[in-house]
Parts: structure tokens; sequence; C-alpha cells
């Protein structure tokens, strides 16, 4: 594997000599496009400076005489120069190159056809006030002919030569600077996250400057601020666990060795006894059993349509007698009618262990009140929501930690229930992407379920 600083260096470095690169072409174009506006104004200068000259022989002569422009023209000529000279028609009048009058075969070998020369290179129009009397053709010598421009243009490579290796050698120096520095951060990371990975909780992570190791930082330290208080739920819900079993399991036990050495006489009642001791270990183990799949990522619910008012119907027929048994005063309401999608059989039973919490812990005369209700249909995140409120309230300590698995406001742990109930109620609504939460109203314990309001026909996309 390749370690980051070879990466990071590799990356500034090829960076690097790609922008050199990019600007030494960049160079070498303006330096050509320079030498070809130099040789165009140039040719231009001469052009400016043989026509007066050619159209002062045509004046004098009546035409264009080849030797009389050879003549006018010689002085200005260099072994570096043509100049060809049309008529009107285009025919070659005078033909010279390097200051040499030269023939039509001749200058042909060199240039191909005059007349693709001619469509390729326009001449300049030969005037005798405002008639076209012929053509000119001339070029000067390149720029690189002359000496001083020779020179020019090699201490140019060399500078630019120059500039190119200091330039690698500056970028490969602070490549391999910032390189180590992020490679010595991402080391110090490593080594961190890599103690936190081995078991240890008392990693002190170290704040960079740089966005993102920090965000990374200050992720893992909530990561093991996380794991600290799960290894510690974990603790204390095995101690409460291994409680809830050692507990009816030692009765169970002690009870059978007494009836097998006939300390204790094995009667119906205590049978019955000993299947309800066996029953709370039952419902212990379900219990856990179904808090475990609806907290499974792989746990799917199955919405189906239900009306809202046949809902809390069922819910009040079947804690009525219950609540009347313990001289409650239990009342039901609904707010809405429109039917919704939900897993009906998972949001039945986070209410009934919400209720059953609710009755457990209500003392008799008292009231329980379920209320169910939906915002405007117009609201684009609509919601329903079901309030359970029951005479007494909430501790500090119980609306913080009512939920965790096992935990009961009796310490001493002899209501019955398992304290898994409102876990389960809060795995549920996790999976209707809902939420339930405790606190203290008008003077009552209120336990506040809400979740989405998912049209009853489109139940199959909750």
């Amino acid at each position: 594997m390749t370690s980051i600083f070879r990466k990071i260096y590799i990356g500034h470095l090829a960076a690097s000599v790609s922008v050199l690169v990019i600007m030494s072409l960049i160079f070498i174009f303006a330096i050509r496009s320079s030498i070809s506006h130099w040789n165009r104004d140039e040719n231009a200068e001469i052009e400016k400076m043989l026509l007066p000259l050619i159209s002062k022989v045509y004046r004098l002569r009546g035409g264009l005489d080849s030797n009389a422009l050879e003549s006018a023209l010689l002085p200005y000529t260099t072994d570096s120069m043509y100049i060809y000279v049309f008529d009107v028609n285009k025919r070659p009048v005078l033909l010279m190159n390097k200051g040499r009058r030269v023939t039509t075969d001749a200058v042909e070998q060199q240039v191909g056809s005059l007349s693709t020369f001619l469509s390729l290179n326009t001449p300049a129009q030969i005037k005798d006030s405002s008639k076209i009397v012929g053509y000119l053709s001339v070029n000067s010598a390149d720029f690189l002919t002359y000496r001083a421009n020779r020179q020019f243009i090699a201490s140019m490579r060399k500078t630019v030569l120059a500039g190119a290796v200091t330039a690698i050698v500056i970028a490969l120096a602070i490549s391999a600077f910032i390189s180590s520095i992020f490679s010595k951060q991402t080391s110090s990371l490593v080594n961190e996250i890599t103690a936190l990975g081995n078991g240890s909780r008392t990693v002190t992570f170290t704040h960079l400057d740089t966005t993102e190791f920090d965000r990374i930082a200050t992720t893992e330290e909530k990561l093991q601020n996380q794991l600290l208080k799960e290894e510690s739920l974990r603790r204390q819900w095995m101690q409460d666990v291994s409680h809830d079993l050692r507990t009816p399991v030692t009765a169970v036990k002690v009870q059978l060795e007494a009836i097998n050495d006939g300390v204790l006489p094995a009667t119906t009642e205590r049978f019955a006894s000993l299947l309800g001791e066996i029953s709370h270990i039952e419902r212990l183990v379900n219990n856990l059993h179904d808090l475990s799949r609806y907290e499974s990522p792989e746990m799917q619910i199955t919405p189906v349509k239900i009306y809202p008012q046949a809902f809390i119907s069922d819910t009040k027929e079947r804690f009525e007698l219950l609540a009347n048994q313990k001289n409650i005063n239990f009342s039901c309401s609904c707010g809405f009618s429109t039917p919704f999608a939900a897993d009906e059989f998972l949001l039945q039973r986070c209410v009934s262990n919400v209720m059953q919490n609710a009755i457990q812990y209500t003392t008799p005369g008292s009231c329980i009140n379920i209320a169910m209700t939906c915002t405007d249909e117009n609201d684009s995140d609509r919601t329903i929501t079901i309030e359970v409120m029951n005479t007494g309230e909430l501790s500090e300590e119980d609306i913080i930690h009512v939920f965790d698995r096992l935990y009961r406001g009796d310490k001493s742990r002899t209501s019955g229930g398992s304290g898994l109930g409102l876990s389960i109620a809060k795995a549920i609504m996790n999976l209707h992407r809902g939420t339930i939460t405790a606190s203290n109203k008008d003077g009552m314990a209120c336990f506040t379920i809400v979740f989405p309001f998912i049209p009853a026909s489109d139940g199959t996309s909750i």
C-alpha cells in the first residue's frame, strides 16, 4: 500500500510539473507568435519602402521594365531577401533572390507553381495613382537570421531552462515539506484511532489546523464517548438482566429443592407460584428477543391501512377493564378520521406498552387519558401524535432514563415489569421514523408519540 506521504508528495509534484509544462508551452507559443508578428511587420516595412520605387520606375519608363527595376531595387536587397515583381496579369517581370536575378524555373523549383504561390501569399498592389499596374511579393530575412536575435532566443532558452530546473527543485522541496506535515498529522490521527479500536477509552484526540482532520477528531471523540456510554449501558444491562433472571430462577430452584427434600409440600398453590416465576422469566426473555429484533437493521415493518377511530376504540377495549379493576378513570379521544398507513401490530404494541406503564404507575382513583391527533392536511410534513397522560409526575432522572433498557422507576424492582416495555416502544417508533418522548404536562406524566402521516394508498412506501 502507498503511504499518504508518497501520495501527497507525488500529487504536489505532478501538479507543479503540470503547471510548469503549461507555462513553458504558453511561453514558447508567445515567442513564436512574437517572431511571426516581427516577420510580418518587417515585410510590411520593406513593401512600404519598395512600392514607391517601383511606381517611380513605371512612370519614368512607361511600364515595368525589368532592367530598370533591377537597378532601382538592387541597393535595397540583401542576401536573405527575395523580391518578385509581377505585371497586372500576375506574370513575372522581375524575380530576384538574395540580390541576384533568377529565372521562373529556379523559383518554381523552390516554391512550386507561381500561381499557387501567389494564391497562398497575397502580393501587394503596385499602383500608379489609383491604377493597379502590377504586384509585388517580398520576404525579408527571418527573425532568426540575425545574430542578435539568435543570441536573444538562446538566452531566453537558457533562462527558461534555469527557471524550470529551479521551479522543479522548489516544487520538490515544498511538496516534501507539505507532505511531511500531512503525513505526521495523519499518522497521529491513525495512531489515536488504532488505540480506540484496540480497546482504549482514554484516547486524547489531537485537533489539528485542518478542517477535515478536525472533523475526524471530533467525530472520533463522539464515538469514544458513545462507546463509553454503550459499554456502561451494556454492563448495567447485563447486571440488570442477571438480577432479573437470578431472582426468579433462584426462587424456583429453592422451592424445587425444598419440595424434593420434603421440606415443602408439593401443593397446587406451590406449583402455581413456580409457574408464575417461570412465566416472568419467559416474558423477560421474549421481550429481550423482540427488542433485539426491532433494533436490528434488517427489521422491516408491514404497513397496512389503519382507521384512527377504530384504532383508538380497540385500544380502549383492551385496557378499559384493567383500568376499571384498578379504579382508574380511563378516557380516549381521536381528533381525525382520515385513514393512514403504518404497521398496525407494532403500533398497537407501542401504545400498549406505554399504557401498561401508565396503569402500572397510576394509583387508584387517578386518571389516564389517550388523545390521537393529526396536523392539518395542507401541512407538507403532516404528522400523527398520540399522547398518553396519567396522574402523577416523572422525576428528572425518570425523564432522562425512562427509555433505557431495563430501567425502572421502582428501584426496588418489585413492580413486576421487565423494564423493556418503553425501550421496545422507542424501537418501534424508530422503525416508523417517529419519536417518543416523556415529559410532565399540566401536572401529569405525559408520553408523546409522533410519527409521519403516510396516506393509506402509499403505505407500501414506508
